[in-house]
């Protein structure tokens, strides 16, 4: 087996596998890359048995072959490059494998691709398509809300609805959710509802440039296809919970605020929040926001103002600062506008305003305050 590929363009394919290769793995074999070359075009696999991502790239291809190569050592060979030609040459038979330079030469051993987990064979029973602007845009809405409490395997995955034209995403740890709606042109559908665990959308996200995704989902798993490369992924096979009674309808206290000071505000005042609850208090009343926090164990506190439109009565709230950062980081917009009921009931968050094509709502628990 014998090709020649540029160090950057490979250490660029590479990178997108680092999030399914395995370390330390009582499998090594998960810890390998299958490499595959059929005339000019190299493939590369990674897989951790749940989730299997293949790339390809062209290659001076020379003589065709497969075999398993450890990840670590040949990630971190091309990362240590500069832009250059290497040129790879395979002996199959015995898993060697050379790589050469004008700088150098470097030996390693792999592994025999029989060895290697076979990707599953896949049947996708539905399929629809969606731009990559799209699709990277519903990952980075909702993966970041998703639990990792194992013992709520459903929560660890977020839901992919699409109905009547309307694609929706929706992600819940128990102490916040996102709703994510699109309006799709022409109009989507799916039989069912599917969970995917968020790694493999972390994985697709940044793997995905400009073009289309094919999405198609079997009873037990979803393909993603683009550019030449595909990702499979298991489904998640629990009940979802029911999202949608926990969104609250009568929240009619609303407070609009700039984001960009928002975010900057909690951020300083959470220096001085508490270690275990990350509380912070808001204030809010005659146009004015005021976020407190204080360190009872310790004897720190801090609070600053900033303006917001607010016409009702004066409230008092408190939110673990953690989550209200990752939910301002993950909206758009110049402002955003937050919706109470009272203290004891969710707080809901979304852009100021949004296009009449794409919306998100979250939502986050509130805190018991301090005193």
């Amino acid at each position: 087996m014998k090709f020649t590929a540029n160090s950057v363009e490979l250490q660029r394919t590479l990178s997108k596998l680092g999030g399914v290769i395995q370390t330390k793995s009582t499998m090594p074999i998960l810890e390998t890359i299958l490499v595959e070359l059929a005339k000019d075009t190299l493939t590369l696999t990674a897989t951790d048995m749940a989730l299997s991502l293949t790339v390809s790239m062209p290659v001076q291809g020379m003589e065709d072959g497969r075999v398993a190569i450890p990840a670590k050592r040949l990630v971190d060979t091309m990362r240590s490059l500069p832009d250059t030609s290497a040129s790879f040459s395979i002996d199959t038979a015995t898993n060697k494998v050379k790589i050469t330079t004008d700088l150098g030469e470097y030996n390693l051993t792999g592994e025999s691709a029989k060895d290697f987990p076979t990707v599953p064979a896949f049947k996708g029973t539905e399929e629809i398509k969606l731009d990559n602007v799209t699709l990277r845009k519903i990952i980075q809405k909702t993966a970041f809300a998703v639990s990792v409490d194992e013992l709520r395997p459903a929560m660890m995955g977020v839901l992919l609805q699409a109905h009547g034209g309307e694609l929706r995403a929706v992600a819940t740890d128990g102490h916040r959710l996102v709703k994510f709606q699109y309006k799709c042109e022409p109009a989507l559908a799916l039989k069912k509802d599917v969970v995917i665990p968020a790694k493999a959308l972390v994985v697709l996200s940044k793997s995905l440039e400009d073009g289309e995704s094919t999405i198609s989902v079997s009873d037990t798993h979803i393909r993603f296809s683009f550019d030449k490369s595909f990702l499979v992924s298991r489904l998640i096979d629990e009940s979802y919970p029911n999202y949608e009674s926990v969104i609250p309808n009568d929240n009619t206290k609303a407070m609009t605020v700039n984001r960009d000071a928002m975010l900057s505000s909690i951020r300083r005042v959470a220096l001085y929040a508490s270690a275990t609850t990350h509380q912070v208090r808001f204030d809010i009343g005659g146009g004015i926001l005021q976020i407190t926090a204080q360190d009872i164990d310790f004897g720190g506190d801090a609070k600053e103002k900033i303006k917001c439109n607010y016409s009702d009565g004066t409230m008092e709230i408190g939110f673990n600062s953690t989550y209200l950062i990752d939910i301002l980081t993950h909206l758009d917009g110049e402002e955003v506008t937050f919706r109470f009921s009272t203290p004891t009931r969710a707080g809901l968050i979304s852009p100021a305003e949004q296009s009449d094509r794409e919306s998100v709502i979250m939502l986050v628990m509130p805190v018991r305050l301090n005193g």
